[in-house]
């Protein structure tokens, strides 16, 4: 069945999507960009610099950068040239709409959106904005509060605007085609005769933590744990060392890597992880159904990582822990009793599938390409018509 036939479409005409600097922007735009191209549609990608160094991980699209800047941090003596850049980012995106007149900007995120969506928005362009965490995003919720139709992630997101109910669906965060189909396993039943296979990852931001604190754990544990473990872990290069020898020394088995390209694979695999809590991270969390120990990242203006995983801790999903408690003694005394309880394990693995939305992109494409038709918004997968 071709893509055409399978979304009942109507095609033709451009979308611009523009997306931040970093993965948890640019992999959504990516996965909502192949259902694009598949229906039909010419696709645009705006992003900064750093976006850039992740376009070969996307489907080939035509690529635009443009400068991106944020007033919040760097002194008060950084604020006017950073103003200048966001507007001198407005003014390109300008003249990129009015050369492209695409049907539909998208924005997802990040301060490289903030020139495409605003100056869609002044030039009285269609303007979708998509977010991934729980807590609406300040460019997302400025293009919210002058108009634009906002698409989210969760039920309950937090700061969108009263005017913008109207307008607002929930889609869910789309994934990217390998996590679905690593989901389409399920989640390794873990047998106490069996390796417990434990990731760690926590993103360029957040790895430190883990390097200072889970090789200690790892070595409060009794012998017997210490020899079924195989931990695979993000480390950054300067700490690869110190942290092959922690685990060297307490004869666990371990692979350390500054960055996984397979890391679908390795999260199908796990049986437990230690990870963050970005949007992109719980969404495939809860589509793989991996029992997790979330960590969230302290210190954000909008503490949106921990309202991520507030209602998968809730839930009893995962197990979440802030970063001021988390100690090497909580970690061991919590890993010692997940590694005894195979069925607290099932158990999270299956409430944090409930969580999953593994229709993501298609509910996101579906909203896209009504308001690019100019047809009514419908974004429920449609029903199969039965043969005959």
């Amino acid at each position: 069945m071709s893509s055409k036939t399978k979304h009942d479409l109507k095609t033709g005409g451009r979308i611009l999507l523009a997306a931040g600097g970093t993965g948890g922007h640019m992999f959504p735009a990516g996965a909502v960009a192949e259902e694009l191209t598949a229906a039909g549609y010419e696709v645009h990608l705006v992003t900064d610099k750093r976006g850039m160094a992740y376009v070969s991980n996307l489907p080939p699209m035509a690529l635009h950068q443009i400068p991106a800047a944020t007033v919040y941090g760097g002194g008060l003596f950084a604020v006017p040239m950073r103003i200048v850049t966001l507007l001198v980012s407005l003014l390109v995106s300008m003249f990129l709409i009015i050369r492209l007149r695409p049907k539909v900007v998208v924005g997802f995120g990040g301060y490289p959106s903030f020139g495409p969506v605003l100056a869609g928005l002044l030039m009285r362009r269609t303007v979708l904005v998509h977010e991934q965490n729980a807590v609406l995003g300040r460019v997302n919720k400025l293009a919210a509060g002058l108009g634009s139709f906002v698409a989210t992630s969760y039920n309950d997101t937090v700061n969108v605007p009263k005017a913008a109910a109207e307008k607002m669906r929930r889609t869910g965060n789309p994934l990217r085609p390998a996590i679905l189909k690593a989901a389409a396993g399920g989640y390794r039943y873990l047998a106490t005769s069996r390796a417990f296979e434990l990731l760690i990852f926590g993103g360029s931001q957040g790895a430190s933590v883990f390097t200072d604190i889970v090789p200690k754990a790892l070595a409060l544990l009794p012998a017997d744990k210490k020899r079924r473990l195989r931990v695979v872990q993000q480390v950054r290069q300067v700490d690869m060392r110190e942290t092959l020898t922690a685990y060297g020394d307490e004869g666990i088995y371990s692979e350390i890597r500054e960055f996984f390209t397979d890391l679908p694979t390795r999260m199908r695999r796990a049986h437990l992880m230690i990870a963050r809590g970005g949007a992109s991270t719980v969404a495939e969390m809860a589509a793989l159904g991996v029992p997790t120990i979330f960590v969230p990242l302290p210190g954000s203006l909008d503490q949106d990582q921990k309202h991520n995983v507030h209602e998968l801790d809730r839930t009893g999903c995962a197990r979440v822990v802030a970063q001021r408690d988390f100690t090497a003694e909580l970690l061991a005394d919590e890993l010692s009793k997940l590694m005894d309880n195979e069925g607290r394990l099932q158990r999270m693995s299956d409430k944090a599938r409930t969580f999953a939305e593994l229709d993501a992109t298609g509910r996101l494409f579906r909203y896209i390409d009504c308001l690019a038709q100019e047809a009514p918004v419908h974004i429920d997968k449609p029903k199969e018509v039965a043969n005959g």
